[in-house]
């Protein structure tokens, strides 16, 4: 009997305690080939690469040859969520077998967008270049649209055994890190970062042009064509960023007041900024180019403020929640690391009548950048701005505007 009891005893925590726990699953660190299917079952492609260290996760979103790590990276009951906290965009997705599924979602100027997303642990297949095919490397003269609404781009495009990387650039900045394949007779180029969804494809044709069509995320195809250029033609392809804006009123200090992300006014007309050059640039969270020029105005700053540089952001938001603009405006530095002044200067709606805009003239698209002397006159501009995947062009441009700030210190 004593025996009994000392197992009934015994057997009882086992009793109350139920079955076991089921144990949590992993996350999926490795390599995802992914995309996401806009519209048309037409796939955006790139990678997503899951790392773990010390039980932290973290992701890195990959395009052809540039990465871009995700702000956080989760996994909890089954389910991987990786935030892009400077853009307002999240990615989620379960796992379901052997492969990731889910949505891409952010908040864009007309409301939330969402965008199926799937991703597995199996490569794409890269075409076979057919044997005589001509290479696809070198610069392209593109025609974008049709009508009087055709743009300019200058395609850019690098290519080692059918895998192709560059991009397409237009008066205003370029199209991101495109990368896709080419087999000689069929061309396919996609990004995803966060902001871009666009996918070119193209065929040749048989004077050795390509066309094809163009599509951005949910919009209808768009078709362009495209040439191969020398180098002069090429250089000459599109207008000068240099020679786009400029005062209105050259004689006259540009003038500024707007709040930064903590609500503290901030002024052309501050202390602070007195007697020293400047370098003022229209900027905002949403705009690619903009994310791609601020760590360039951050190694700027850090280099020539100890001479004197000031440099200040203008952000134009797509909604007026305020709010949400600030904390996007702090996600924005934070990624960056930049410790120069974000200010909140209103949204893209108000942006072409703000007294800001007034005080210049010609065409302003994201970004703008100002520089100014030591009297805060506008004495010289630039539009757009050529990324990292661009390859020379986006050193020739740093290069430049190193000079342009070493000539505003003299």
């Amino acid at each position: 009997m004593r025996r009994l009891l000392l197992a009934a005893r015994f057997a009882l925590p086992l009793l109350l305690a139920g079955p076991p726990c089921a144990v949590a699953a992993p996350p999926p660190v490795g390599t995802w080939y992914a995309s996401l299917v806009p519209v048309e079952g037409r796939e955006v492609s790139f990678e997503v690469r899951l790392d773990r260290r010390n039980e932290a996760l973290s992701a890195v979103l990959v395009n052809g040859s540039i990465e871009s790590p995700f702000t956080a990276a989760t996994w909890a009951d089954g389910i991987l969520t990786l935030e892009m906290a400077h853009l307002d965009g999240r990615l989620t997705a379960r796992l379901d077998g052997d492969r990731l599924a889910g949505s891409y979602v952010r908040i864009a100027a007309a409301g939330p967008i969402e965008i199926p997303f799937v991703a597995s642990r199996l490569p794409p297949a890269v075409p076979a270049v057919r044997k005589g095919s001509d290479p696809i490397d070198g610069e392209w003269g593109i025609l974008l649209g049709a009508g009087e609404k055709k743009e300019r781009l200058l395609g850019i495009f690098r290519e080692a055994k059918g895998r192709v990387t560059g991009s397409a650039l237009s008066a205003s900045g370029d199209y991101g890190p495109l990368h896709g394949t080419w087999d000689g007779e069929a061309l396919v180029l996609t990004v995803f970062d966060g902001l871009f969804v666009y996918r070119f494809e193209a065929r040749r044709q048989a004077d050795g042009s390509l066309a094809g069509e163009f599509r951005a995320r949910s919009s209808p195809a768009v078709p362009w064509t495209a040439v191969r250029l020398g180098e002069r033609a090429a250089a000459s392809f599109l207008p000068d960023g240099f020679s786009a804006v400029r005062a209105k009123d050259p004689s006259k200090p540009f003038q500024f007041s707007f709040p930064d992300a903590d609500g503290r006014m901030v002024s052309s007309e501050d202390a602070r900024f007195a007697g020293k050059p400047m370098i003022v640039t229209f900027s905002g969270t949403w705009c690619p180019n903009c994310n791609d020029e601020a760590p360039v105005l951050r190694d700027l700053h850090a280099k020539y403020g100890p001479r004197g540089l000031e440099v200040v952001a203008l952000h134009f938001e797509y909604t007026d929640d305020v709010v949400r603009s600030r904390r996007l405006l702090k996600s924005f530095a934070a990624r960056y690391g930049v410790t120069y002044p974000l200010l909140l200067a209103g949204t893209t709606r108000e942006a072409k009548t703000s007294p800001v805009s007034l005080q210049l003239e010609g065409s302003r698209p994201y970004p703008t950048t100002l520089f100014l002397d030591r009297s805060h006159r506008v004495v010289k501009t630039h539009v757009g701005f050529d990324g990292p995947a661009t390859g020379e062009r986006f050193t020739k441009l740093k290069k430049e505007l190193e000079e342009t700030v070493e000539a505003l210190l003299r």
